[in-house]
């Protein structure tokens, strides 16, 4: 979890050579500041106003980053073996599997994830639909994808303050609230 204190301290001594955006996790912008001298001081003077939600954004990220990407494919990778072997298996097992079932099944085990930012696309549109306000439920049903993944999702987006949750005076169900658009 990034500092919001320590971002404030390297911005206000190293600010200027870009020390705040090298901690945030931005060496680009880093460099950039550096060699401009906080982009001629108008840079530095707007990160003032924007510190914080960069260091929220920064957090988040490392938050979601915690394996490389080379451990993710291979994790992907191996997933996708073991669901290829037992359907293979199960096929051996089946008396009358066809080829044309075998293909389906096939394309049903190799059909690509949805991204995230395609799965907050999906559930922000089922909020549209549902007045603003979803419930973890609503969104499985409205986008047909897993409850962890929709759950996963929707916390993220209350983690970056693009929704709130509250429990449904009624029902007591957890709801997550689109600010926007409620």
């Amino acid at each position: 979890m990034k500092s919001l204190l320590l971002s404030y301290l390297l911005w206000f001594f190293g600010g200027f050579f870009g020390l705040h955006k090298f901690y945030l996790g931005r060496p680009l912008m880093g460099l950039l500041y550096f060699f401009t001298g906080g982009l001629f001081f108008i840079g530095w003077v707007v990160d003032f106003f924007t510190l914080p939600r960069q260091v929220r954004v920064a957090t988040l990220l490392s938050q979601n980053q915690t394996e490389g990407l080379s451990a993710e494919l291979t994790r992907e990778f191996e997933v996708l073996k073991r669901g290829l072997h037992n359907i293979l298996d199960n096929i051996d097992n089946q008396p009358g599997a066809t080829k044309a079932g075998l293909q389906e099944t096939l394309k049903q085990a190799l059909k690509p994830r949805v991204a995230d930012d395609d799965l907050m696309l999906a559930l922000l549109r089922a909020a549209q639909k549902h007045g603003g306000r979803l419930s973890v439920t609503e969104g499985v049903m409205e986008t047909g994808m897993p409850f962890t993944a929709v759950e996963r999702v929707l916390n993220a987006m209350v983690e970056a303050n693009y929704v709130y949750m509250e429990n449904d005076p009624s029902t007591g169900v957890l709801v997550y609230i689109f600010k926007e658009i409620f």
